[in-house]
């Protein structure tokens, strides 16, 4: 408890989290009844009244419901849609991307400048950085901030504010993609992010960092992604090759 004490989270988020965890993870399945509101205020070392609040989030889910002389009964399942598998190489990559729908540009800007990791390549003399929302069905899935090299932007500058980056800068022949590097982790949704996604506050969200070198070795492209975590798979074939093959 003394971690989640140290967090900036407010403590029945945090508690929420575990427990909408453990019921996704089928700890408490569906129809089970939940131990009572003091038992798990001691497992976790808080007050009942804390203990209360995470509850509470969880039955505004819709995954819990208190019944009067009943206890907490777990009603559903968090949402699991897994519908995007996050691509492993550049043409799925390509071909996923140019199916989002960027609805909301939250911000846009000429005077930044990211922060190139090693390896990534190097930073050019100016970027065009933009902030924004993508979609599917009406629902938030991803929020991304990306820098783009301003030359680069400047050669299609309507296409990528409608569209998302990389497919554009696929097709542009003028462009050389040289590296792409691709990393992922996973974290929690801080109260801004989980606005945008429309998500509770502490929820897992993966974390995938995107970079793109031309043959020079110059930094054109360097992306955040946060995606919400009920949308999102990887499947990777990790079999061991066959002898002879």
């Amino acid at each position: 408890m003394s971690n989640l004490r140290r967090s900036a989270i407010p403590l029945y988020t945090q508690i929420a989290s575990s427990l909408r965890n453990e019921i996704d993870t089928g700890t408490w399945p569906v129809g089970t009844k939940m131990p009572a509101i003091n038992q798990l205020a001691d497992r976790f070392g808080v007050a009942a009244q804390t203990m209360r609040q995470a509850i509470g989030l969880l039955e505004s889910e819709g995954l819990v419901l208190r019944r009067q002389g009943v206890g907490t009964v777990v009603q559903n399942l968090p949402r699991d849609l897994r519908w995007l598998n996050l691509p492993t190489d550049w043409v799925s990559l390509v071909g996923m991307l140019d199916k989002l729908d960027v609805r909301v540009m939250l911000v846009e800007a000429s005077d930044r400048m990211p922060k190139v990791r090693e390896g990534e390549g190097r930073p050019v003399g100016a970027y065009k950085y933009v902030k924004r929302v993508h979609y599917r069905n009406d629902e938030p899935f991803c929020v991304v901030e990306f820098y783009l090299a301003a030359e680069i932007y400047l050669r299609a500058p309507k296409m990528f504010r409608k569209s998302t980056v990389i497919p554009v800068l696929a097709k542009m022949k003028s462009v050389d993609v040289f590296k792409v590097g691709q990393s992922i982790s996973i974290g929690v949704a801080d109260a801004e992010t989980a606005k945008q996604l429309d998500i509770p506050l502490a929820n897992p969200v993966a974390r995938v960092r995107r970079s793109i070198s031309d043959r020079k070795g110059d930094a054109i492209y360097i992306a955040e992604a946060l995606y919400r975590s009920d949308v999102i798979h990887i499947d990777m074939d990790l079999s061991p090759g066959r002898k002879g093959q």
